[in-house]
């Protein structure tokens, strides 16, 4: 996968720091537990590393990590496995997950699960950014150690009905509201429980930005579909915003709706240091549907949204912001409200049924 000429050491690495976090390292690849261990040791974090699941979940048991960097796939036991353990410990987790379609969906049910977020390792035949890796893990683990870990959160609406079955395959109709939704670190399994629960015929088409890398927003966009009435699909290019239906930007593509109501898929310069970006999307929204616009601002680091947001508000829509409380991170949420673009500040539980109300 990749080549790293780290030393092989004990288990445990401690190092004198001020922080002085503790980090459990799980893979069973030598090289990727050498890699992952030397970059946080760089940060100053205590480090434990485990070559399979099973240690891991033992190692845990005994050290009480802070955070955990956990493969997708292990022997003995798998991630998915340690990270509900893990997940009823309380320890925040990020995946470090393969380039393939079966890891992102495997990733997809991580962060359903509770993971924090994931770090993509490069495929066989990509070319490897080794500083871009070592930057996104540093920071996503100290993210993780933030953050709140929280159980997947299900809601009584989630499991399709026939009824909401046969409306969810009938003609379609472009859709004169929409609904956009905005979250990044923490935000797929917030996202997850608001599609679920948004039960068809909702009279809306939904616009979804994630943020995520390409393949993984594929994976998610199917794991979506598995639990929601509503068509759920990744974004293509030219395709009309139809009622329910749920369109989730791919990864590294701008998304905006064209004055024909029209998915725009672009690769313009990153907004807030990301593409796909929700500021792009809620602009155009705010455009295109003007008072006929909902913003949902979910779980997420940093400020995307936010001016897009104040955007969709200012046109006379209406903005929804998840709250401190249950938001895995309340970066994103916390910018919108400073913006002064939020309307309702709610708990994910009590978000899908603003929106039907508003709709």
């Amino acid at each position: 996968m990749f080549s790293y000429n780290g030393k092989t050491s004990a288990t445990f690495f401690p190092i004198t720091s001020q922080a002085k976090k503790r980090i459990l390292v799980a893979d069973d690849s030598a090289l990727a537990r050498l890699f992952v261990r030397d970059v946080l040791l760089s940060e100053g974090f205590e480090v434990i590393l485990a070559k399979n699941g099973k240690e891991a979940l033992e190692l845990a048991s005994i050290s009480r990590p802070d955070a955990a960097v956990l493969d997708v796939n292990m022997p003995m036991m798998d991630g998915i496995s340690v990270l509900k353990e893990f997940v009823n410990m309380k320890i925040p987790s990020v995946m470090f997950s393969s380039l393939t379609t079966e890891s992102s969906r495997v990733t997809m049910e991580a962060l359903e699960i509770g993971a924090v977020d994931f770090v993509a390792k490069p495929g066989k035949s990509a070319t490897l950014n080794v500083e871009e890796i070592k930057n996104d893990l540093i920071k996503k683990v100290k993210i993780a150690i933030l953050s709140k870990v929280f159980p997947s959160f299900k809601t009584r609406h989630e499991k399709r009905s026939s009824l909401s079955l046969l409306v969810a395959t009938g003609p379609e109709k472009v859709a004169e509201r929409v609904v956009i939704i905005a979250a990044s670190t923490g935000g797929p399994s917030m996202v997850r429980s608001v599609i679920g629960a948004l039960q068809a015929p909702i009279g809306a088409g939904v616009l979804v930005v994630q943020h995520m890398p390409p393949l993984f927003t594929r994976a998610f966009a199917e794991s979506l579909a598995q639990k929601s009435s509503l068509k759920v699909k990744e974004a293509e290019l030219g395709e009309e915003v139809c009622e329910n239906k749920v369109y989730v930007a791919p990864g590294d593509y701008h998304m905006e709706i064209s004055a024909d109501k029209r998915i725009l898929l672009h690769r313009g310069e990153k907004v807030n240091f990301v593409r796909p970006a929700a500021d792009v999307l809620m602009y155009s929204a705010a455009k295109r549907f003007g008072p006929s616009s909902i913003a949902v601002i979910l779980s997420g680091m940093g400020s995307d949204g936010a001016r897009g947001a104040l955007a969709i508000k200012r046109a006379g829509g209406h903005v929804i912001v998840q709250d401190e409380a249950t938001s895995v991170v309340y970066g994103m949420p916390r910018a919108a409200v400073e913006a002064g673009a939020a309307d309702d500040i709610l708990p994910i539980g009590e978000i899908p049924q603003k929106i039907l109300y508003l709709l």
